[in-house]
């Protein structure tokens, strides 16, 4: 049975960090190893790790982000292959086993595995997270920027994430959807397991709840791939698609701000700029085409004058 290594990166979230790394021992895949990566608590990290004893390994650096501290464990796993959890996050017991089942069901035509996920409170599961619909199967780059739910919860072999670099070190935000661009660039796919498997927890001051930082550094990311990864035709109309539509909601975020403050002429030009990236996104949506939205205009105006017509042949439907 193959090593998996879970890497918990942790700042600060002594809270939380006991029930992730219980949630990681009672996985029913017994062959695991747990790595929790202290990216330089100040609180009680390092005392929560130690009441597991030797069977969780204990890594600090100085504070360097989540990129950074997923990459430490990734150079120190052991495992065939590596699975990420958050330190405020749990999972199934089943987690491993059904995401390396289903890797394995790809016939290697998968490059990393990814479940559904509960949003969670700590208690209640508020809402289901779909990475993509079902059912469960290959899913390609095509698929990831049409659904474009990526978050950071996958299982890979441990030399691919090697061989890509892992997690870029300078992202904060959004790390997740450039590692899955990286590792699906090429024509390659990943393995989509239609359960949620994976427990999200929502509080307020997560990173990830930011959300026009969030919005910024994904627009950074929209550019960049655009700039340099060779998407084909159709994919490059996706991801601008996304970005135009990101670019949007900052503009729109901006005008908010700017209503707030009063400042009315700052709020008429970001309200501007954020229809203006409307429209451009609803062109370049991927399935838009002039003639389609000529048939449905076309078709709407017939509705309109059917239900006139009605209207208008009733008894008294002319008053």
């Amino acid at each position: 049975m193959s090593l998996v290594s879970i890497v918990i990166p942790t700042h600060n979230c002594a809270e939380y960090l006991g029930g992730a790394i219980r949630s990681a021992l009672r996985q029913t895949h017994r062959h695991i190893e747990v790595i929790v990566v202290d990216d330089g608590s100040t609180d009680d990290t390092a005392q929560v790790v130690r009441a597991f004893g030797d069977a969780v390994r204990y890594l600090y650096q100085p504070n360097a982000g989540p990129s950074a501290a997923r990459n430490l464990g990734l150079a120190h796993a052991r495992g065939e292959y590596v699975a990420f959890l958050d330190a405020d996050d749990e999972v199934r017991p089943e987690w491993v086993t059904m995401l390396r089942k289903s890797l394995h069901a790809s016939a290697f035509k998968a490059r990393f595995a990814v479940c559904d996920a509960w949003l969670w409170d700590g208690v209640n599961c508020i809402d289901r997270y779909r990475v993509s619909e079902p059912p469960s199967g290959l899913r390609g780059m095509d698929r990831l920027l049409d659904d474009n739910r990526p978050y950071v919860a996958i299982l890979a072999p441990r030399d691919l994430l090697q061989s890509v670099g892992g997690f870029r070190q300078g992202l904060w935000v959004n790390e997740d959807f450039d590692l899955w661009l990286r590792l699906l660039v090429g024509g390659y796919g990943y393995s989509f397991v239609a359960e949620p498997l994976y427990l999200y927890r929502v509080r307020q001051e997560s990173l990830s709840d930011d959300c026009r930082r969030r919005l910024e550094a994904a627009c950074g990311l929209y550019r960049e791939a655009l700039a340099t990864m060779p998407l084909s035709l159709g994919q490059r109309r996706r991801m601008a698609y996304l970005l135009w539509r990101e670019r949007a909601r900052v503009s729109w975020f901006d005008a908010q701000a700017a209503r707030s403050k009063g400042k009315r002429i700052r709020w008429a030009v970001h309200a501007a700029e954020s229809a203006s990236a409307q429209a451009v996104r609803l062109l370049l949506r991927p399935h838009f085409t002039l003639q389609r939205a000529w048939r449905r205009a076309s078709e709407r105006g017939s509705m309109c004058q059917c239900a006139l017509s009605v209207l208008t042949s009733r008894p008294g439907g002319n008053a």
